[in-house]
C-alpha cells in the first residue's frame, strides 16, 4: 500500500506524459515520449508499464501523443482521447476510447472529468482526477483563461497547470515575429501571469500544491515562473501553496494527494 501520488515523467517541446497512482489504479495523462524512456521513468516511481490502466490524452500534438501507440501496443492499455483527439492521433491495434470534451468517466477507482481547453488543436482538454473526496487537475496547453478551465480546476488540492513563457523572454528572444504572436495568442501557451492568475482564481483553503508544467527551455525560467504564480496566491499572512516549476524534460514529484 503506498499513499496516492502524482509524478511528472516529462514535460515540455521534448515531451509531456503524467503519472497518476492510487492504491488500486495507476494512468499516464498523455504519452508524448517513447515507449522505452516512459518504462525506464515509470520505473523510477515503482510502477511498470503492465502496471498502467490507461493513458488519457489531451491533445494530438506529437510531444503529447508520441509514444501512446507503441505504450499502449505493448501493454494492452485502452487510450482515451477525444473524437478530434483520436482521429488525429496515430492509434492503430491499440483500444481507442472516445470521451466528450464535458464528460466523466472512470478509470479502476478513478473518477475522471474532461474540460476544454483552448490551443491549437483539434478539441484539446484538461483533465480533473478525483480519488476519496480529493481532487487533482491538470492544463497544459493552453492558451486562454475561459470560465470552463476555471470551472474545471476548482476545488482542487493539487493543481498542475502551464507557465510557458515569461512575457519579456518571449518578446525579446530570438524567435520570429509569427511564432511569438502564436505563443501568446488565445491559442498558444500560457504566460508565467496568466498561470499566476488562473492559481488565484481557483484557490482555496483545499489547494495545496501547484506544479508549473511546459516551462519553455527558451523564454522562461524555474525561478522566473515560480515568482511570478507565488505573487498571486501568496495570502496576507505570508502563506501560500506549495510551488515545484517542472524543468524542461525532467522528471518531477512524486506529489502526494
Amino acid at each position: 500500500m503506498h499513499r496516492p501520488f502524482v509524478a511528472v515523467l516529462s514535460s515540455g517541446s521534448c515531451g509531456n506524459s503524467i503519472l497518476f497512482r492510487s492504491n488500486e489504479t495507476s494512468v499516464l495523462i498523455d504519452a508524448g515520449i517513447s515507449c522505452k524512456e516512459m518504462e525506464r521513468r515509470l520505473s523510477a516511481f515503482g510502477t511498470e508499464g503492465q502496471d498502467i490502466d490507461a493513458v488519457l490524452l489531451t491533445h494530438e500534438h506529437t510531444d503529447h501523443n508520441r509514444g501512446a501507440k507503441r505504450f499502449c501496443s505493448v501493454h494492452d492499455i485502452p487510450v482515451f482521447g477525444t473524437e478530434g483527439t483520436l482521429a488525429l492521433t496515430p492509434l492503430e491495434g491499440t483500444d481507442a476510447k472516445a470521451i466528450e470534451r464535458h464528460g466523466t468517466f472512470a478509470v479502476g477507482d478513478l473518477s475522471i472529468r474532461a474540460f476544454p481547453v483552448m490551443h491549437l488543436a483539434a478539441e484539446p482538454v484538461g483533465y480533473s482526477i478525483s480519488l476519496n473526496g480529493r481532487r487533482a487537475s491538470i492544463a497544459s496547453d493552453l492558451g486562454s483563461l475561459t470560465e470552463e478551465v476555471l470551472k474545471g480546476m476548482s476545488d482542487s488540492d493539487l493543481v498542475m497547470i502551464e507557465a510557458n513563457y515569461d512575457e519579456a523572454m518571449l518578446m525579446n528572444g530570438s524567435y520570429p515575429n509569427f511564432l511569438k504572436r502564436t505563443i501568446a495568442g488565445d491559442h498558444g501557451h500560457l504566460s508565467n501571469e496568466d498561470a499566476g492568475r488562473l492559481c488565484s482564481e481557483v484557490a482555496s483553503e483545499r489547494i495545496r500544491q501547484i506544479v508549473l508544467l511546459h516551462l519553455s527551455k527558451e523564454n522562461n525560467t524555474m525561478d522566473l515562473a515560480r515568482e511570478a504564480v507565488e505573487k498571486c496566491v501568496m495570502d496576507d499572512d505570508g502563506t501560500r501553496p506549495s510551488i515545484a516549476p517542472t524543468e524542461h524534460g525532467c522528471q518531477n514529484g512524486p506529489f502526494a494527494l
